[in-house]
């Protein structure tokens, strides 16, 4: 537990640390626009890259589209561009956003932004450096431009074309140089571990959101864990009130690890008898019977006393039996 909006970011890296500290691997970390895209590389970002989580997320508003450059590059929503991409492509989650164009539209446009991404020529190496070039550059281009000759060896096939008019009247480094080394810390706010806005990364945020939410909405609901309520943690302090949510976790845990086991016998039961499995009744398949105070067949009643109202008329102390 932490207090609601207090140090949001380094408690999230502790989260990281200790799913490590459990043995998980570590891998995407998906958040809504509380962590990573309204967070300071410093607080979360460095940390989070340190300890092996890369974001799935969204970005903020003020975030969308061109957003700076280097060496004549553009920065756009986690990638790298060139400085020829046209601006519909540049603005395409803008205008999403502002109903301008439909979804349709603006997944046909992402598909279409991706050919003007720079290529990866070297992977980062110990100070942070990676090596980039040109988009019409390389034995396999994904685009043409009149600053750019094509090699022989590239493949014959249909691509989009930088258009002159879209070129920066200075051309820099990146359209000159046959490749150019970037700082990997200038992208360290907004990289993702898929493209934002394809239906890669589309479908993954999209069931990591559904997923959480769901899970808040159970432990919340009432008739079980009903952790929202406060009747269900009557306590002081904040350290006993996280004790009882504790629990009230682990109770969720094992009915939920119960149901998926439940659910795979089933499954199983259903690939070897015809039809439907025969269910056990509650009162058969479970340890007791409240109402009518009976056991499976098979289970020793405990020693235990009876009740007050099951004494003996002498009103003589209760007896075991």
């Amino acid at each position: 537990m932490s207090l609601p909006n207090v140090r949001v970011a380094e408690e999230a890296v502790s989260l990281m640390r200790a799913t490590k500290a459990l043995g998980l691997e570590a891998g995407v970390g998906d958040a809504d626009k509380q962590y990573w895209a309204n967070s300071t590389t410093e607080r979360l970002h460095d940390d989070a890259l340190n300890e092996g989580f890369t974001p799935s997320t969204d970005y903020r508003v003020d975030r969308l589209g061109h957003q700076g450059g280097d060496h004549g590059a553009l920065f756009i929503e986690g990638s790298t561009y060139c400085p020829g991409t046209p601006k519909p492509l540049q603005n395409a989650t803008k205008e999403l956003l502002g109903h301008i164009i439909d979804t349709a539209t603006y997944r046909e446009r992402i598909k279409s932004r991706s050919a003007f991404q720079l290529h990866v020529k070297e992977k980062p190496d110990a100070k942070g450096r990676t090596v980039l070039r040109c988009p019409a550059l390389g034995p396999s281009p994904t685009v043409t431009c009149p600053l750019r000759e094509l090699m022989k060896t590239a493949t014959d096939r249909p691509r989009p074309a930088v258009d002159s008019a879209d070129l920066s009247d200075f051309t820099d480094a990146i359209c000159i140089k046959h490749s150019v080394s970037f700082d990997t810390a200038n992208f360290k706010r907004t990289a993702q571990a898929f493209e934002y806005g394809t239906p890669e990364w589309d479908k993954f945020h999209t069931h990591a959101r559904n997923s959480i939410e769901s899970l808040n909405h159970q432990i919340k609901s009432g008739g079980t864990e009903d952790i929202e309520s406060a009747s269900r943690r009557r306590v002081r302090g904040f350290g006993a009130a996280q004790i009882i949510v504790t629990i009230l976790l682990t109770n969720f845990n094992l009915r939920k690890i119960a149901a998926f086991i439940s659910d795979k016998i089933k499954a199983d039961a259903k690939k070897h008898v015809h039809g439907e499995p025969t269910l056990i009744r509650r009162r058969d398949r479970e340890w007791h019977n409240p109402y009518t105070d009976t056991y499976p067949l098979g289970v020793e009643r405990p020693d235990k006393l009876k009740r007050p109202d099951a004494d003996d008329e002498t009103g003589g102390p209760p007896q075991r039996v």
